[in-house]
């Protein structure tokens, strides 16, 4: 029963954290503290001992990526003021040619969330998305999925975005071959996205026709 509690701790500590991440308006980083303390005094550790962990893992993390975060949230920034963003998803609209909006947004998405938080892009872009879709006729649910689709898969996969950078520093992995390795993967996810949303708008115009008749 002894080795069941941390286990248990663990998962009632991921719930809490993905509760009040979308539930509620705790910021972020004190959700993870709270679900940080939750695991570790669920795994026998003191009140004591919890805050020491949490403080040397958050420092020994911080010191390896921080400066490296920093410089990408400053790149995303300049990216996002200058509209650069947009710029890059209108070269891609002239370089695809229309009809394939959607695959000119995936990929737009997949370049921008690199250096820019993907709320953010998402923020900025979603405009474009919704000015394409009511000028060239074309579904905005179809281009919002794979405009968001390009968006989360590097932001997730890619440094300089925090969640790989952090990754990358608790298990020592080159930053620079992880970089690579991610754009790769993520590659194969966004034409499967786009696909997705392709055959997503698909299946809901048969619904929405079957429901009609």
């Amino acid at each position: 029963m002894e080795f069941y509690i941390p286990v248990i701790g663990l998962g009632v500590a991921v719930f809490a954290l993905i509760f009040l991440v979308l539930r509620t308006r705790v910021h972020a980083l004190l959700a993870m503290l709270i679900a940080a303390a939750i695991a570790g005094i669920s795994g026998g550790l003191t009140a004591a001992n919890t805050i020491d962990v949490i403080t040397k893992g958050f420092g020994s993390t911080l010191g390896s990526i921080g400066i490296v975060i920093g410089l990408g949230v400053m790149m995303g920034r300049v990216l996002e003021v200058s509209g650069a963003a947009e710029q890059i998803a209108y070269s891609f609209i002239r370089w695809l040619g229309k009809k394939r909006e959607e695959w000119a947004l995936a990929i737009t998405g997949y370049i921008v969330s690199i250096p820019i938080f993907v709320d953010s892009a998402f923020v900025i872009l979603y405009p474009l998305a919704k000015a394409l879709a009511k000028k060239g006729k074309r579904n905005l649910l179809t281009l919002g999925v794979a405009l968001a689709g390009g968006l989360v898969v590097t932001h997730h996969a890619v440094p300089p975005t925090p969640a790989p950078l952090g990754v990358a520093g608790i298990f020592g992995v080159d930053i620079g071959a992880m970089m690579l390795t991610g754009m790769v993967l993520a590659v194969p996810c966004v034409i499967g996205i786009v696909f997705y949303a392709k055959w997503a708008i698909g299946l809901c115009g048969v619904i929405i026709l079957d429901l009609v008749l």
